[in-house]
């Protein structure tokens, strides 16, 4: 067995000038002694062979596989294993292969190559496991804050000699073109993992890169790797994304409102009913919200040829598609529009208590303690669900997202009792904002009747504000590959909204899949709630500005149990 595993050995002074002038000049060098470097779209390189001992090679691999240990590595941006970091690990092998080699003759190759004056002291090193379905999504390494961090990014791969050559097995480093922003706009070269070949890239604002999702069931993508520490350039700025456009409700016809939400969910009871319990957790779930003839036809409409999906990204914050509205089928413009209604805003205020509604007043912070004590055991036995069906409201997401708890006002609770014996179809808007001046004007009168009363007094209401809703719809078609990032300078989470989710064509879908939405405390990392795809299911939930969101990676699982490859969402955002 080699004592000192030697990179430079069958390299003279000629190749290594060559690889210093490409480095200089920006050229490309392909295959020189098994040594590739490129310069687009930023500057790579790769090392085949890199350990002329194939003895060492295989020790070295099973030294790391019995020896370190893994920790799995979960979030939004990536699933795989990865060790501690290994500055300090004695293991026999493993040592030499870090003291010799990286901080010897790997770094002097290096400093020769680059003309970098590269830290002899800084060299973070790590292991990582990709298996089945693992990934990293896109990135750019480009952490650095002061004037001297992370410089070279390396991986040495120790993947089976029969990883496929073709990129069938995945776990490929993808490299990414930017644009005039410095965005990810496109994957434009692959780099395959091979057995003891050594890659290495500058990091910079360009570096964006990702390890693509391993497709191989029993193989695993294994790697030593980490950063050479050297003087960094300033981070460019980049510019902040433009706002994505809010509009202001649709009209439609009471009838065809009717036509799609099912009777039980129209009754002011039944809101009420909602409406406490999306108050304690933020969150609900409506089973069964549509008529199943409207849903199933709405199902079978999203897989037309006909629909004009647009990728949307850029890579480092999302990629999916989403539909371009003018090119939807009839019924998935209507669903859309109903959605998007002044119905629909008067319906969620009704069930959550928010200010989306024109005529529905903001809710105060302090109107929450001051609400629980007008309730009565009573008053909560007669705001059950009709037929004892309370549990039919009941939620099944796992946990709770933080929020302020609201209940209904006394307005709203007379005007129900007023509706209750109208049928199931609520009043229209118009007729609606009538009763609630008419419920106001009744209780001005019954307070300046008592204003001789001083204690009474207190209890004369300060000018109600009301909300002016707005919202934003996208249609999304969800494929392997996709994903949402969180990222902290998102106009989206800016301010308190009510996410409505809706899914379609997902009825084998399974969490080893992905596409679950998650929702996340800032600077947390356990999960407050997760939202799972199902059928003809809407899912409410109400974030504010200390909570985040992002949709799980969509692995190739889902290819498997749908013919399709894909399922479909509606996802609007209200904002009060």
């Amino acid at each position: 067995m080699s004592e000192s595993p030697n990179l430079l050995r069958n390299f003279d002074n000629f190749i290594i000038n060559q690889l210093k002038e490409s480095y200089k000049t920006k050229s490309d060098i392909t295959n020189l002694k098994g040594v590739s470097l490129f310069h687009e779209p930023f500057t790579h390189c790769v090392i085949n062979d890199l350990v002329s001992d194939s003895n060492f090679v295989n020790d070295l691999n099973a030294e790391i596989v019995a020896k370190l240990k893994y920790h799995e590595k979960n979030n939004d941006l990536y699933k795989f294993h990865q060790t501690k970091d290994l500055g300090k690990n004695k293991s026999k092998h493993l040592s030499q292969f870090r003291d010799q080699f990286l901080y010897g003759q790997f770094l002097d190759f290096l400093k020769q190559m680059t003309d970098i004056d590269l830290s002899s002291t800084k060299i973070d090193v790590t292991s990582s496991k990709y298996e089945h379905t693992d990934y990293l999504l896109c990135h750019d390494d480009n952490i650095n804050k002061d004037l001297h961090g992370r410089r070279i990014a390396f991986i040495y791969y120790l993947v089976p000699d029969d990883w496929n050559s073709d990129g069938s097995d995945g776990g490929n480093l993808d490299l990414f073109s930017v644009n005039d922003k410095l965005e990810p706009i496109d994957i434009v070269k692959s780099l395959i993992p091979k057995r003891n070949s050594l890659a290495f890239f500058e990091v910079s604002d360009r570096s964006f890169h990702q390890v693509a999702e391993v497709l191989a069931k029993n193989k695993t993508r294994l790697s030593i790797n980490g950063w050479f520490h050297g003087p960094v350039n300033p981070k460019a700025v980049r510019k902040a994304e433009i706002p994505q456009e809010l509009s202001s409700y649709q009209d439609v016809e009471p009838d065809q409102f009717f036509d799609w939400i099912t009777e039980k969910y129209l009754k002011p009871i039944n809101q009420t009913g909602i409406q406490m319990k999306f108050s304690s957790s933020s969150e609900i779930k409506l089973d069964k919200i549509f008529h199943n003839l409207k849903y199933e036809q709405t199902s079978k409409e999203l897989e037309s040829e006909n629909i004009k999906w647009i990728r949307k990204g850029p890579y480092n914050r999302r990629n999916y598609e989403i539909a371009d509205p003018e090119s939807l089928p009839d019924i998935v413009k209507e669903l859309s529009k109903v959605l998007t209604s002044d119905f629909m805003g008067l319906t969620l205020s009704n069930m959550t208590g928010l200010a989306l509604h024109a005529s529905v007043p903001k809710n105060k912070p302090d109107d929450d303690d001051n609400d629980e004590d007008d309730y009565s055991d009573e008053e909560d036995e007669e705001n059950e669900c009709e037929n004892g069906e309370d549990d039919e409201f009941e939620s099944d997401f796992e946990s709770e997202v933080n929020a302020n708890d609201v209940e209904p006002s006394e307005n709203k609770r007379k005007l129900e009792q007023e509706e209750e014996n109208d049928g199931s179809k609520p009043c229209s808007s118009s007729s609606l904002n009538k009763k609630l001046k008419s419920t106001e004007s009744e209780q001005e009168v019954e307070n300046t009747d008592t204003q001789t009363n001083s204690e009474n007094v207190k209890n004369i209401e300060e000018p109600k504000e009301y909300g002016n809703p707005k919202f934003h719809c996208e249609v999304r078609r969800w494929k392997q590959g996709e994903y949402t990032l969180i990222t902290d300078d998102d106009d989206d989470i800016k301010k308190e909204a009510l996410d409505l989710m809706l899914f379609f064509g997902c009825k084998n879908w399974s969490i080893n899949c992905g596409g679950n939405i998650s929702y996340i405390a800032r600077d947390e990392d356990s999960e407050l709630l997760t939202v799972n795809p199902e059928e003809n299911c809407m899912a409410l939930v109400y974030r504010d500005t200390e909570t985040l969101r992002f949709t799980k990676f969509v692995n190739s699982e889902l290819n498997k149990i749908n013919s399709n490859g894909c399922f479909y969402e509606i996802y609007i955002v209200y904002y009060e």
